[in-house]
C-alpha cells in the first residue's frame, strides 16, 4: 500500500478553512489567559477559558445510525438534532449502534479542511481553544474506545510531516547534524510543529464516540507566553515547552512527573509497521502497570480490618486468564490512556480519573470548600490544563502548588514499584477525583 501523504499546504488549508468558519459562527474559539505553574520544576501551562463553561452539552440519542451504510451528506447544522423515525425504546439490531449526533459522519462542508485519503477526514474542532485547532477522523464510523490501527498513525504522521515540510520549504533533509537545526530554527519561526492527542476510556476526558485524533499547532499553544518564564525549586528560570518533547530530550522530566508515563523516540524513516508496533509496545506496558497497581490496591484494601466495598468497571477489572487479548485482536481497549505523537516522540499516559475537585480554604468559615474542578485530557502531555471558572482560575493561581496534587490523581502514581507505590498512604491525596 502506497504511504498516506497529506496535502504539501495543509497547514494553509487549515488557517484559511478555520477563519473562514470563525467568521461566520462554525467554529467557537475561545481566547484564554495563560500563565505558567511549576509542577516539580517542570513549567505546566494553566489556560482560563471563561466561555467554555457555556459550551453545550451533546444532545441526547436522537436515533440509530447503521454504520454499515454511508448516510447521505447532512444538511443541518452542528448541535441541531437529526430527523429519525425509530423509536428510542426500539432495540437496536446489531451492527446498528444507538448515537448523538456525529460531527464527524459527512462533516459539514465549512468544517471539513480536506479528505485525507483513503481511511480519513480532517475537520476542525468546532470548540477551538488554541487557534487552527483540527482534527483527523475516520471516515467510516469506528469506535473511539478501540486501539488504534496502522492507518490512524500513519495519516496522523503524514499530517505532522506536512507541517514539518512546509517549514522547510519542501526542501529534503541532507546533513542530519547541522540541517535539523536549521529546519528546527524554521519551525521555531513558523509554528510548523504539530502535537497529535487521543483520549480513550472514561477516564481520558475523551468526549466523541466516534474514532478521532486532534491536533494543535505548537506555535499557537505558546500565544500568551511569549518571554515568560516560571521559577522552580532549583532557582532556575524555565520556559514551557511540550512536555513529550521533554520527556525524551531529558530524562529526568519522567521521573519529576506525578504520574507514569510511557514514551518511545519516532524517526521519519519508520515504516507505519513499525510505528504501530511502537505504539501497542506502549499500550502494552501501560496495561501491565494498570492491572498491577489495581491487584496491589486490591491486596492493600483486602488487609484492613475493614475493607472498603467498591464496585469495579469492566474496564478497571484485572485481566482474568483465558481472555482475549486486544493488543492481538485490535478490539476495545481495557485501560483509559491518552497518547501523544509529535515528529520525535510517542508517549502514553495511563488514566485512573478525568480530574479532581479544587478545594480552597474559606477565610470565613476556616474549612475548606470546593470551587470548581480541573478536568484534563490528551493536553495534559502537551504540559497544559485548562480550567473554566474564575474562582478555579483565581484558586489555582494562588496555590499554584495544588496543579501538582492534582495531576498526582489522575495516573498511576510515579513512586511506584511497577504497580506497587512505595510507602503507605496509597489512597492520600486521592479524595475528590471524577
Amino acid at each position: 500500500m502506497s504511504p498516506i501523504k497529506a496535502p504539501p499546504n495543509l497547514p494553509e488549508l487549515v488557517r484559511t478553512a478555520f477563519n473562514k468558519a470563525r467568521a461566520s459562527g462554525d467554529v467557537n474559539f475561545y481566547p484564554t489567559q495563560v500563565t505558567l505553574v511549576d509542577v516539580n520544576s517542570i513549567p505546566f501551562q494553566l489556560r482560563f477559558s471563561p466561555s467554555l463553561a457555556n459550551k453545550p452539552k451533546a444532545p441526547k440519542p436522537v436515533g440509530l445510525i447503521d454504520h454499515r451504510i454511508p448516510s447521505p451528506p447532512s444538511t443541518t447544522s452542528v448541535g441541531s438534532p437529526l430527523p429519525t423515525n425509530i423509536s428510542d425504546d426500539a432495540a437496536p439490531p446489531p451492527p446498528k449502534k444507538k448515537l448523538v449526533f456525529d460531527p464527524f459522519d459527512n462533516p459539514l462542508p465549512s468544517m471539513l479542511v480536506c479528505p485525507l485519503p483513503p481511511h480519513h477526514n480532517l475537520v476542525l474542532n468546532k470548540f477551538a481553544i488554541v487557534p487552527e485547532h483540527f482534527i483527523l477522523s475516520t471516515k467510516e464510523y469506528k469506535e473511539q474506545t478501540h486501539l488504534l490501527e496502522q492507518s490512524d498513525l500513519e495519516a496522523t504522521r503524514a499530517c505532522i510531516e506536512a507541517y514539518q515540510q512546509y517549514s522547510a520549504g519542501g526542501e529534503e533533509e541532507k546533513d542530519e547534524a547541522g540541517k535539523r537545526k536549521e529546519e528546527d530554527k524554521k519551525e521555531e519561526e513558523t509554528g510548523s510543529k504539530l502535537f497529535a492527542f487521543f483520549n480513550c476510556g472514561q477516564h481520558s476526558g475523551a468526549s466523541q464516540p466516534h474514532r478521532h485524533l486532534q491536533l494543535l499547532v505548537v506555535q499557537k499553544m505558546r500565544e500568551g507566553l511569549e518571554g515568560v518564564e516560571t521559577e522552580t525549586k532549583e532557582g532556575k528560570n524555565k520556559m514551557w515547552e511540550v512536555l513529550a518533547q521533554r520527556l525524551i530530550e531529558d530524562k529526568e522530566t519522567e521521573k519529576k512527573l506525578p504520574f507514569k508515563t510511557f514514551a518511545e523516540r519516532l524517526t521519519p524513516q519508520m515504516t507505519g509497521e513499525e510505528l504501530h508496533g511502537v505504539y501497542l509496545g506502549l499500550y502494552g506496558r501501560a496495561r501491565e502497570v494498570v492491572r498491577e497497581y489495581q491487584l496491589s490496591s486490591q491486596s492493600e484494601s483486602q488487609s484492613q480490618s475493614q475493607p472498603q466495598q467498591t464496585s469495579t468497571t469492566a474496564e478497571e477489572a484485572p485481566a482474568g486468564e483465558g481472555e482475549v487479548d486486544e493488543i492481538q485482536t485490535g478490539g476495545e481497549a481495557t485501560i483509559s490512556y491518552n497518547l501523544a505523537m509529535t515528529r520525535d516522540v510517542m508517549v502514553i499516559i495511563p488514566r485512573l480519573a478525568e480530574g479532581a475537585a479544587i478545594v480552597e480554604k474559606n477565610m470565613e468559615s476556616g474549612g475548606e470548600e470546593v470551587v470548581g474542578k480541573l478536568a484534563l485530557n490528551g493536553t495534559v502531555l502537551a504540559g497544559t490544563a485548562l480550567v473554566k471558572s474564575q474562582r478555579e482560575w483565581d484558586a489555582l493561581r494562588r496555590n499554584p502548588e495544588r496543579v501538582g496534587e492534582l495531576l498526582g490523581v489522575i495516573g498511576v502514581p510515579n513512586d511506584c514499584e511497577g504497580g506497587r507505590r512505595e510507602g503507605k498512604g496509597k489512597r492520600e491525596g486521592r479524595k475528590g477525583v471524577l
